[in-house]
């Protein structure tokens, strides 16, 4: 929270006491005021588990979601984009439409702009919004809140897990995945042209259980999906769903590198 400006969005996650990820999110400063950037069903549960700890600080929480709307803006990456750019905070801009959060810089940019409700702007292009997925950073929802570690979601990559600041409600449960490195499980992205649905299983050529699809989105010519593999994608020789091939596609970055 001390690296938060209002030029500096960060990506984060709140978890239990087991590690597990209670609701992950992006914060933008607006003025006084910071916004937790989250997916829409997870506001309460976010909120509950919030306010046990606003009351010992001069703090209000409070759902905002009736006075903002947000929306998703891509385009082509600029020349100086690379996987090595990748940064734990993350350019945020504000001026008389919103504030302009940029997500991703590779392999696509991808921008967020919060806007006033009264402030409307066109209707959003789902297919377009589909390809946000690229930028390997996933929000969960509520049925995936406590199923999984930050690791999981590769957090440690882009920004969303701080292994220098003080003490955190699952911290040892993290900080050991981190160091001595007992699960593989890490965030892939695939690509298809049969349909890929959430919470599919994905299997390798000898039917074995490999991971399972966290989201999928449709577009004209096939469908994009995250999914949690239960090991290094390069140690598996095809990926199946529904006895189907699936194409896995690169990460915008190396799981291996650290902020």
């Amino acid at each position: 929270m001390n690296k938060l400006t209002q030029t500096d969005a960060l990506y984060g996650a709140i978890c239990s006491i087991k590690g597990r990820i209670i609701t992950n999110f992006y914060l933008v400063q607006n003025n006084d005021d910071v916004l937790m950037l989250m997916s829409a069903d997870l506001v309460e549960k976010t909120l509950l588990h919030l306010k046990k700890y606003a009351v010992f600080f001069k703090a209000e929480l409070s759902d905002e979601s009736e006075h903002f709307h947000l929306y998703s803006r891509l385009t082509t990456a600029s020349v100086e984009s690379s996987p090595e750019t990748l940064t734990e905070k993350l350019p945020a801009i504000t001026n008389e439409n919103g504030i302009n959060l940029t997500v991703s810089q590779y392999p696509i940019t991808v921008q967020w702009l919060l806007t006033d409700s009264s402030h409307k702007i066109e209707e959003q292009n789902q297919e377009l919004a589909a390809l946000e997925m690229l930028s390997a950073r996933p929000v969960i929802n509520l049925e995936q809140s406590e199923t999984m570690l930050p690791q999981w979601l590769n957090m440690q990559r882009t920004g969303g897990i701080s292994f220098t600041k003080g003490c955190y409600t699952g911290q040892e449960i993290v900080a050991r995945m981190q160091y001595r490195g007992k699960s593989k499980k890490q965030l892939a992205l695939f690509q298809s042209e049969t349909p890929m649905e959430t919470n599919q299983d994905i299997l390798d050529k000898e039917g074995k259980n490999v991971g399972q699809v966290i989201k999928a989105a449709a577009l004209s010519n096939g469908y994009l999906a995250q999914a949690i593999i239960n090991t290094d994608p390069s140690e598996i020789d095809g990926f199946l769903i529904d006895n189907q091939t699936i194409n896995h596609l690169s990460l915008p970055y190396s799981i291996d590198s650290a902020n």
